[in-house]
This record gives structure tokens, C-alpha cells and sequence, in this order.
């Protein structure tokens, strides 16, 4: 109840995800440092911290996370998160 009052009283929320090709699960170089999961994954984390900064210049104050709740079973249909993406985090925004 503490976090979800928490979630509920930042101004805006935005969940960022990645696309996962299909079958691209089962590919053996998804967990090396050259898979390409690795590289779509970095280049999501180069965006949100492209939108961070660009947030701050605007003087917007930002909170990138990537708790627990991101991962919960439930999260993805709550935030209408398709199957065929992963959550990379959430940004709090305001």
C-alpha cells in the first residue's frame, strides 16, 4: 500500500521497454556481451539517460528505476506492456 501510494503521487510515469524479436530468447548469444538483446538493451538505457537529460534541461526532475515492482508478474499487463517486450525501467517524472 506504501509503494502503490507512492507510484500514484508522482506527477508522471513512464515505463520504458525493449523489443525481443521472436525467438530471440532461445538464441544462445542473448547473454553475451555482443548478443544482440546485450546491444538493444544498451541502447534503451542510452535513451532514457538522452531523455533524462533533456528532461532536467527543461528543468523537470526525473528518477529512472528499476525496483522490483518493474518486474512483478503482474506489471506488464498493468502498464499494457505487450508480451513481446521487456520492461528496461520505469522513469518517474515531475
Amino acid at each position: 500500500a506504501k509503494k502503490l501510494a507512492r507510484w500514484l503521487a508522482m506527477p508522471g510515469w513512464l515505463v520504458v521497454t525493449q523489443a525481443v524479436p521472436e525467438g530471440a530468447e532461445a538464441e544462445s548469444s542473448v547473454g553475451a556481451p555482443n548478443g544482440v538483446l546485450q546491444e538493444d538493451y544498451a541502447a534503451c538505457c542510452c535513451a532514457v539517460q538522452n531523455l533524462c537529460l533533456s528532461l532536467h534541461s527543461e528543468g523537470i526532475g526525473t528518477k529512472w528505476t528499476t525496483g522490483p515492482v518493474n518486474f512483478h508478474e503482474g506489471f506488464l499487463e498493468a502498464a499494457g506492456v505487450p508480451e513481446s517486450e521487456r520492461v528496461v525501467g520505469t522513469i518517474w517524472f515531475g
